[in-house]
């Protein structure tokens, strides 16, 4: 099943207790197929249990079509397949964190 990427960097969401950002996206092949991750940061920072943050990862998935339509606002939409191999997430998994130093890395 695919799913819609609208791509929108550097926009800082604003949650109960932080807020988020992503930073960059990459694109790179593997296994014979070209992935998307994005790299953002968090900060909590106005919790009552104390503060913190994490630099992390998204892996929206392998790219079916790159930047092929706009959203209702105007921004690029790609169409992307999710990773569901248990092994195909591992693997990405320790590649990303190796190299963005990424406290996690999550999939869609």
């Amino acid at each position: 099943m695919t799913k819609e990427y609208v791509h929108e960097l550097n926009k800082e969401i604003q949650t109960i207790s932080g807020w988020y950002v992503l930073h960059k996206e990459v694109r790179f092949e593997h296994m014979g197929r070209e992935f998307l991750y994005l790299v953002g940061s968090a900060c909590v920072d106005s919790s009552c249990c104390g503060t913190g943050g994490c630099y992390y990862a998204v892996v929206p998935g392998s790219v079916v079509s790159w930047k092929s339509g706009t959203s209702e606002t105007g921004l690029p939409v790609s169409v992307v397949e999710p990773v569901r191999d248990d092994q195909a997430k591992a693997d990405l998994e320790n590649m990303i964190i190796k190299k963005e130093g990424v406290s996690q890395v999550q999939f869609w």
